[in-house]
Parts: structure tokens; sequence; C-alpha cells
């Protein structure tokens, strides 16, 4: 059975589409828990009114996308027939055959996720996110997005993570490595996640055929400031966090080098309300470093690949 967790934060335009999709499956084994970040619109009620059967967990605060998904995935685990979390954006529509063929992904019992391929919801035949990457020496990325898709990411084949706007978890993987990081609030938590997976030795698996639409950008402005704050901040603690500490090493003058490079345009390209929020982010990181060592210790102990098994991972 899996377990359906949509975080929600004044979403309602969007639960419709969503909740219909999931009920237009052909797998039909699911259960769904909406947890509501405090929404000020009339999500909850519409829900209980129009989908009882979706269970609902209310929070008293927008707690952010990680505390959200937690609470969700805690609820999903008390229920010992759960075997796969999916974690869902509630801007999303999911084709017909999409939980089926992100079942078919688990064949190999190494695989803890599996990637689905996310087209852009208005342009269908523009992609959204064909998998997550982390750049050599860089950033992470959305492999594909804003491609036309021509099927050149239609090959089946392990990948370095998932999306969470839409990916999908045996229920094992939390045992064995936790949850996501609270502290991320948003933004770049999913590829945390997926660092400590391949770390413990579990690998995500892209399946092509599992399709979701998504309103990228329906929920927050890929330009706002406060989403590049929490960018800037999370990315340094997803390094200490997760990298093997000869690559840390090795690649750290070029990331101090690069984020004058990106600081510059954004200052060029954008505004210097922009280019704030991302000075305030980076130092936000720096000053949560002794925090982010900390959590690395007990990290590091999961870690049974090599370091060049790590590193190949990266584009």
């Amino acid at each position: 059975m899996i377990s359906i967790v949509i975080p929600n934060y004044n979403g309602l335009s969007h639960l419709e589409l969503c909740y219909d999709s999931l009920r237009n499956q052909s797998y039909k084994e699911f259960k769904i828990i909406l947890v509501d970040n405090n929404s000020a619109d009339d999500s909850v009620k519409y829900t209980e009114k129009n989908y009882p059967e979706v269970i609902i967990l209310k929070l008293n605060t927008n707690t952010g996308f990680s505390f959200a998904v937690n609470k969700g995935i805690k609820n999903s685990l008390e229920n010992p027939e759960c075997k796969f979390v999916l974690l869902l954006n509630n801007d999303t529509e999911c084709d017909k055959y999409f939980l089926e063929e992100l079942l078919n992904g688990f064949k190999d019992e190494q695989t803890g996720s599996v990637a689905c391929k996310m087209l852009n919801f208005y342009n269908r035949n523009i992609i959204d996110d064909a998998g997550d990457f982390i750049k050599k020496k860089g950033s992470p990325y959305a492999r594909g997005f804003e491609e036309t898709d021509t099927g050149q990411y239609d090959n089946t084949e392990f990948i370095f993570g998932a999306c969470a706007g839409a990916a999908i978890y045996r229920r094992e993987v939390f045992d064995k490595i936790g949850y996501f990081d609270n502290d991320f609030f948003a933004y770049y938590e999913d590829v945390d996640f997926s660092f400590r997976l391949q770390l413990s030795g579990y690998k995500c698996f892209y399946n092509p055929k599992a399709v979701c639409y998504h309103k990228r950008g329906a929920t927050t402005s890929s330009k706002s400031g406060f989403q590049t704050m929490l960018c800037e901040k999370n990315l340094i603690a997803l390094r200490i966090k997760n990298y093997p500490f000869s690559t840390l090493i090795k690649w750290f003058p070029y990331f101090f080098m690069i984020r004058f490079v990106r600081y510059y345009r954004f200052y060029r390209d954008h505004s210097s309300e922009l280019l704030w929020s991302a000075i305030k982010g980076y130092f936000k990181g720096l000053y949560e470093v002794p925090k982010s060592f900390k959590k690395r210790i007990e990290i590091q102990k999961l870690k049974k690949v090599s370091t060049v098994y790590l590193e190949s991972l990266f584009r």
C-alpha cells in the first residue's frame, strides 16, 4: 500500500485536479494524507466536504515543506500496511498509470526511491524535472528543466535523486536514515535526503513512464528573495553534512569563488534586493555551520559506499 503525503499551504485552487488525478489511478491501493500548514483559504473544508477519504493533518502554523512532509511520513509509518511513501506537490496532475509505474521502479532491492518524469503542466512537451542531480563542484539542479521533451530522458536508469515534488520511497529508508531536515524549511531538502540515501547504500531509480504534470512556480516565485535566501543557506548545510571530507576540501576553493560570480549575476540580471537575500542566506548558512557539522558526524556513520562512487554521481 502507498501512503501519499501532500503538503499544502493555501493550495485550494490546485487540490481538485490533484485529487481527481489520484482517484483516476490504475493502481488503487493507496491512502492520501493532506498535511495543511495552517492555510488561510478553505483547503481543509473543501477537502473534508468533497474528498472524505483524505486524511487531514492540521498544523498550527506554516512549518514549511520539510516539517510538514515529516509529519505525514510519520503518520504513514504508523500503519504497518504502508510499504511505500509518496510525496506529492498539491500543484500536480498525475497520469493514470503514475502510481503503477512508480512501483515498477522497485524491482531492485537496493532501490530506495523512484523518480518520475515531471512535465510542465501548461506546456506538456516541456520538461520540468527528469531527476535531480548535482553539478561537479557546483549546485543541485533539475535535469532537463525547460528543455523540449524529445525523448532524451526516456531511458530507465539509476540517478542521483528524485525531486520530492513527486517522489516515492520505501518505508525502510526512513527507518534507516531518518527524515527530511526540518532546518531546511524548504528547497534542497530533497537533495539532502537523496545524498543520505546514496551514502547509506540505497539507489534512486528513474522511470520515465511514471509521468506527472507540475505547475512550477504556482506556490512560490523562482526569483523570490525568500527562496534565494533559503537556497543559499541550505546549500552550505547540504555540502557540510554530506560531502566526503576529501571532496569538500578539494572543491572548497571553487565553492567560495563561485559565490562571487553568482552574486554578481544576481545584481546584474535581477536586483540588489535579490543580491541581499543571497548574501543573507550565505551568512545564515555560515552561522549554522557548527550545527551542520554536528549532523555530519551522525550522517557519515551511515556511509556504506566509496567516495569514488559518490563523486561519479555528480555531473
